[in-house]
């Protein structure tokens, strides 16, 4: 008889735990490290995957990631939606996030981003300084553009909203990346290296991608 209510024990325990069991065994499908933002169910069955960055324009990671990210693109090509936001910290002014969005309705954005970036760690210039953006501008033949563009108020309206978004994700760091408004990368979370970061992307997209 006492043998026959241990066995009745375990087998309640067996079913109690199955649930627990699946569930851990879901979540360990997502490889790499991130932190959890939003409902894991909503992974399931993705064909695509929309990751905003918001990056900054004297960090860093930020501009080693401008090259790391296309690794990415490279991999996954049109299953990925890479969607950036320009924010800026303390005295920092909006001008380079203003480009950013100016350049952006201009169709050169990619090819700005990179010359603000490299202006700014291979030449030491600062382009928190108008007068920088403008002398950038006139060599892409755009400086009417936009000097236009800073007076706009649907430019300044774009640069507040991406200010928006990283306060209401948390982006406390740059870049911080958010994985189907679901999942926040950040360096911190690979000890400060962006290649390690770029591959855990590259494990935690794929897996999102293979689990659909």
């Amino acid at each position: 008889m006492k043998n026959m209510k241990y066995l009745i024990v375990l087998l309640l325990i067996a079913v109690i735990a199955v649930p627990f069991s699946l569930q851990a065994g879901d979540d360990a499908k997502i490889r790499g490290k991130y932190k959890v933002i939003g409902d894991l169910e909503s992974l399931k069955g993705a064909k695509q995957i929309e990751m905003l960055e918001f990056f900054n324009y004297s960090c860093g990671h930020c501009y080693k990631f401008l090259e790391a990210s296309k690794r990415l693109h490279s991999k996954f090509k049109d299953k990925l939606f890479h969607k950036k936001y320009p924010i800026y910290w303390g005295q920092q002014a909006p001008y380079p996030a203003m480009a950013f969005y100016i350049s952006d309705e201009l169709g050169v954005e990619e090819k700005f981003t990179q010359e603000l970036f490299d202006t700014n760690f291979k030449y030491g210039i600062n382009i928190f300084k108008p007068r920088a953006i403008k002398i950038l501008a006139k060599d892409y033949g755009i400086e009417n553009e936009m000097t236009q563009g800073m007076e706009s108020a649907d430019i300044k309206s774009k640069v507040q909203q991406s200010l928006a978004m990283a306060k209401q994700f948390n982006a406390n760091e740059t870049p911080t990346i958010i994985i189907n408004k679901t999942l926040r990368v950040t360096p911190s979370l690979y000890g400060g290296s962006i290649d390690k970061m770029t591959d855990g992307l590259e494990l935690i997209l794929e897996d999102i991608l293979n689990n659909g």
